[in-house]
């Protein structure tokens, strides 16, 4: 999946807007003022952080070395996911769907 397909992804969800914190460096998809995604632009490989499940973020943290515990946001509640072709792109949309799940939920619990 490149880069540009991803942002595609992430934007094609009800309620997902590129943010204005949004850089050169990154392009930050939220909901409201959650986060749900950040792409590091022009990365190579392709760098994504979704939002996740702890539970299953330690999973794949634990499972894909292409899968980390995010750097610059909350460790527990995002990963960042390196495109190498060690998850396919099916379970890059999976994880892109989980992350709206996830920023979803979180904003009805707020409400």
């Amino acid at each position: 999946m490149t880069e540009q397909q991803l942002k595609s992804l992430i934007s094609s969800y009800d309620n997902i807007q590129l943010d204005d914190r949004s850089s050169e460096q990154v392009s930050i998809y939220s909901m409201g003022d959650e986060i749900m995604a950040v792409v590091k632009n022009a990365s190579q490989p392709v760098q994504v952080s979704l939002r996740c499940d702890p539970n299953l973020a330690k999973l794949l943290c634990d499972k894909y070395e292409s899968v980390l515990p995010s750097h610059h946001l909350n460790k527990r509640r995002f990963v960042t996911i390196l495109l190498t072709g060690q998850l396919s792109d099916d379970e890059i949309r999976d994880q892109v769907r989980h992350a709206y799940e996830e920023t979803s939920q979180l904003l009805r619990r707020q409400n």
